[in-house]
């Protein structure tokens, strides 16, 4: 599995690997909210675009915005933040980490994507939601959680676990947002207990996610979960 998953972001990493660490976005006019998603590791803006055209149907009113990560993935394309493994090692305290640390770094990429949107557009902070897939759906959260504006919505798709760490603690997290968590039945990329990991986590935050376990979907954003995320953002 582990051969199969670094074949195909090498492949991913060849098609996508010019992509300049830009923001792609759709802003319609007057939009009144706005939502961030953030690709995986090896993607880039381009990698979840896709959902422009089903989302500005069913928001018309939200500008919609795909950063790319600031930092190239070994493989090619980019990244948020390094990760030394996939599957269940990615628990490993020393992996999870290194790992953590650099996502905080990268979590004020997010935050000034925030402001601009803000200051840009006049949209109200509580109108900004923050959504990720993979390694971004870890961006999210922690973007949201630490953010001092205090973003309303995150949502995770597939995302890697959110735990405690020393660059991540308890005392960061700013307020209470609502959280939407997922994750396929056989997603072998990341924990098998991942949604209960970070359940545990927000949990001891006092945040109560809702949580969808997809029967059948690997490690990707099926229909049944955008769908959950459209009716969540609804």
């Amino acid at each position: 599995m582990k051969k199969l998953f670094a074949i195909f972001f090498i492949v991913f990493g060849l098609i996508n690997g010019n992509a300049q660490a830009q923001t792609l976005s759709y802003i319609p006019e007057n939009p009144t909210r706005a939502l961030i998603i953030i690709h995986g590791y090896g993607g880039n803006g381009r990698h979840l675009s896709w959902m422009t055209n089903r989302l500005k149907k069913v928001f018309p009113d939200m500008a919609l915005y795909y950063p790319t990560a600031p930092d190239r993935a070994p493989t090619g394309g980019h990244q948020w933040f390094v990760i030394p493994t996939i599957g269940e090692e990615i628990k490993d305290k020393s992996v999870y980490d290194i790992m953590v640390k650099d996502a905080m770094r990268n979590v004020s990429e997010i935050n000034n994507l925030v402001e601009e949107i803000h200051q840009d557009h006049h949209i109200s902070y509580q109108k900004i939601y923050v959504s990720g897939f993979s390694q971004g759906g870890l961006m999210a959260l922690l973007s949201v959680l630490t953010n001092p504006h205090k973003l309303p919505i995150a949502i995770s798709f597939s995302g890697v676990p959110l735990l405690y760490t020393p660059d991540f603690t308890l005392q960061m997290i700013t307020h209470k947002p609502d959280i939407l968590i997922m994750q396929g039945d056989r997603d072998h990329v990341i924990p098998k207990d991942s949604l209960k990991m970070t359940t545990e986590t927000l949990v001891k935050a006092g945040i109560e996610p809702e949580v969808h376990v997809i029967k059948g979907m690997t490690h990707q954003i099926n229909q049944e979960a955008f769908q959950h995320a459209i009716e969540f953002m609804e």
